[in-house]
């Protein structure tokens, strides 16, 4: 099924809920795919501890998100209790980086889904529609959501607030996935347990049948005065001070000199993120419990497996491994903190912000079941009173390999077995199983053609114009007349191409439907798509790019216009990453861009010179005092920046008229004849003492080029 499974997830845009019951294979798939897939992908999960074990991002850093309870409501809610809609769209103004990384990603795994709370997936799906401009659902990206809804289930403080929107708090009750094609695939292969019998037990333990509970042959494990003595078990515990205060006297109880490793924490990693204690305390003949998988090919050791420490120093540790007469010396490992970004070709990349490197073993003679989740054990103590929780039962009992290696402290009882009855019909209802191959097969095509128009789409442009005109008109520093002109002669470009665009999606939507139905050939889909794509790129370069980067030329550098300008330069990368996005885009493996006509698309601006910015505002009739105000110059600046187009014998006399009195002209011009001097200095000296040493400058450089 996984070459399929890995096929759907591929080739097809769906959301989709992979699951499965313990054992069954969830994290191997999820790191099988995200090495194969050319989909650009972020891995999120719940919690902070379950990112670092996935090797992605907490939700809540990846979108910041509030932590307070979100109601996807316009009605005011008081914020001491819940965010509505208003409250919530502030936190979406990202950085330019993250912004242009969230429009990039085609697909968003979320591990652990069983964590995840309803309202927090809903606020994920306003985040990326609001960035990626785009009303679908999740603004067009794809979601992978992994998990068993059947263990660990969302953490919820007020569920009567929550109850006030959703139907449960689990993400399949997010409004997001209402009335959507949402399939839930189900692993159904446990490579964890092999005895038939006791995955029936487990089977009906997790579906809450009651009556197929074979009691009498899972109570026959019930030793309330079991001591391991010399086997290594470990005792699972509801809660986590119960699992320290085992540990803490089975250690005291050993004897001994302790030895105590701190882990090394560089750059950015939060406490609560920490996979493991910060500090280490160990005694020779303590049991242990790796954490992690033996990265080398010898493969000694499992997340899960047992051992105890027969040796210690201050920078080494050995460990005897449980079942075995091997003894291997332990290596740090270390967990890092990431951060997703784009480089320079537009590739999601990993960063790493910080890092944790400790030795990857903790003391196990007692541990949570949550920290139990996903590990496999072969002999566990087990106490399943009244403190498990809904689902934690079957995490337990699964946790073992075996019925044989699980001692019952308590006898397992009909009234703390009972499932979640939203959790089997919503399962129920979108198992998909049985529908892979035909999902394939019917959306491959029609996915790759809604890749191509989405990279199409330009309807956002109309809403990124209007932005920017009313930008314009709250600015005391930009020409109206100007700005307002390109408006309309954008929008104008802008509605037309909005309404080709519009009418190239639903003939490329109509060809595919009749492509399915064997009524059209590929061919000719693939030829309107070229025509498509290599039209708007023409279009939008020539009509929209090019005369917005020419109005920015002028307006960048002036004074006043910072903020405008930084606005302005958001919307011209956009415009960029739209154009160079058109050059690779591809219908399934063909390349639809035509690079024999290729056209480089650039925002490097050629910058205007200081003295023609001053030129251009000079012949719009405004004075030299004006010219300085608006530029942020002092006058004697201007006159020099004029002095340069009287060399070039560019002014006029009536130019001329414009700068100086007749009667300031006349005094020039007579001195200039009779009593012409070699520098401004003598100039200033032979003058009346009005002329200062700029105009001198600038008038006498008009007389000696007039032809």
């Amino acid at each position: 099924m996984n070459d399929s499974l890995f096929d759907i997830v591929e080739h097809t845009n769906r959301n989709i809920f992979l699951t499965g019951k313990a054992g069954t294979g969830k994290t191997t798939f999820l790191n099988d795919f995200v090495k194969k897939t050319k989909k650009k992908h972020i891995v999120v999960a719940p919690t902070g501890i379950a990112a670092i074990n996935a090797g992605g991002v907490t939700i809540h850093s990846m979108f910041g998100l509030p932590l307070r309870t979100f109601l996807p409501t316009t009605e005011r809610i008081d914020q001491n209790l819940a965010n509505n809609i208003a409250d919530l769209m502030p936190h979406f103004k990202y950085r330019k980086d993250k912004l242009k990384l969230l429009r990039e990603i085609e697909i968003i795994i979320i591990d652990e889904a069983s964590m995840l709370r309803a309202d927090v997936l809903d606020m994920m799906d306003f985040a990326l529609r609001h960035v990626r401009r785009n009303q679908q659902r999740f603004g067009g990206v794809q979601m992978l959501f992994i998990g068993d809804l059947y263990q660990l289930p969302p953490v919820v403080r007020d569920e009567y607030i929550l109850s006030m929107c959703y139907s449960s708090p689990f993400f399949f009750h997010a409004k997001a996935l209402e009335d959507s094609n949402f399939i839930t695939l189900e692993l159904t292969k446990v490579y964890r347990q092999t005895d038939e019998s006791f995955l029936e037990i487990l089977n009906a333990i997790r579906d809450g049948v009651v009556e197929d509970v074979d009691f009498e042959t899972l109570n026959a494990r019930y030793q309330p005065n079991f001591d391991p003595k010399d086997e290594a078990y470990v005792y699972l515990c509801s809660h986590n001070k119960m699992a320290d205060d085992i540990n803490q006297k089975k250690i005291k109880e050993l004897g001994g000199k302790p030895h105590f490793y701190n882990a090394e924490v560089v750059g950015d990693f939060r406490e609560t993120q920490y996979p493991n204690d910060e500090v280490l305390e160990l005694k020779v003949g303590a049991q242990i419990m790796f954490i992690r998988n033996d990265t080398s090919a010898d493969k000694k050791y499992y997340n899960g497996k047992l051992g105890q420490i027969s040796y210690l120093d201050e920078d080494e540790i050995s460990v005897l491994l449980d079942g075995s007469e091997e003894e291997i010396k332990l290596k740090a490992e270390t967990w890092e903190q990431k951060k997703y970004s784009l480089d320079a070709e537009k590739n999601i990349q990993e960063e790493v912000l910080g890092s944790f490197k400790q030795f990857p073993i903790r003391l196990a003679w007692a541990v949570t079941i949550h920290k139990s989740q996903g590990l496999t054990f072969d002999r566990l103590i087990i106490d399943a009173g009244k403190s498990f929780a809904s689902g934690q039962v079957y995490v337990a009992l699964s946790r073992c390999r075996t019925l044989e290696g699980i001692i019952l402290k308590s006898k397992i009882t009909p009234d703390v077995i009972f499932s979640d009855k939203r959790v089997a019909k919503f399962q129920d209802e979108t198992h998909a199983n049985a529908k892979i191959e035909e999902i394939i097969n019917s959306e491959k095509y029609d996915y790759s053609i809604q890749k191509v128009i989405r990279r199409i789409d330009c309807n956002w442009y109309a809403s990124a114009l209007e932005n920017w005109m009313v930008m314009g008109r709250s600015s005391k520093f930009i020409d109206k007349n100007k700005s307002h002109q390109l408006y309309i002669s954008l929008k104008s470009e802008i509605d037309n191409l909005v309404t080709i665009f519009l009418k190239f999606e639903r003939i490329l939507l109509q060809k595919t439907h009749k492509f399915l139905l064997g009524e059209e050939e590929w061919p000719e889909i693939e030829n309107k798509a070229k025509g498509a794509v290599n039209f708007f790129f023409t279009n939008v370069n020539e009509k929209v790019f090019s005369p917005l980067k020419d109005f920015y030329s002028e307006t960048k550098g002036v004074k006043g216009l910072k903020a405008f300008n930084e606005d302005f330069r958001v919307w011209l990368d956009d415009i960029e990453d739209y154009l160079k996005d058109l050059k690779d885009v591809h219908l399934l493996d063909t390349p639809l861009y035509d690079k024999e006509k290729d056209v480089e698309v650039s925002l490097k601006i050629k910058k205007v010179p200081t003295h023609v910015l001053t030129y251009q505002l000079f012949q719009e009739g405004k004075t030299v005092s004006e010219i300085a105000k608006e530029r942020g110059l002092v006058a004697s600046t201007i006159f020099g920046h004029l002095a340069k187009f009287a060399e070039q014998n560019v002014l006029d006399k009536n130019d001329l008229l414009r700068i100086y009195p007749k009667e300031k002209i006349k005094i020039f011009e007579i001195t200039f004849k009779e009593n012409p001097q070699d520098n401004v200095n003598d100039w200033k000296a032979v003058l009346p003492p009005e002329f200062d040493y700029s105009e001198i400058r600038l008038i006498w450089t008009y007389y000696l080029n007039l032809k």
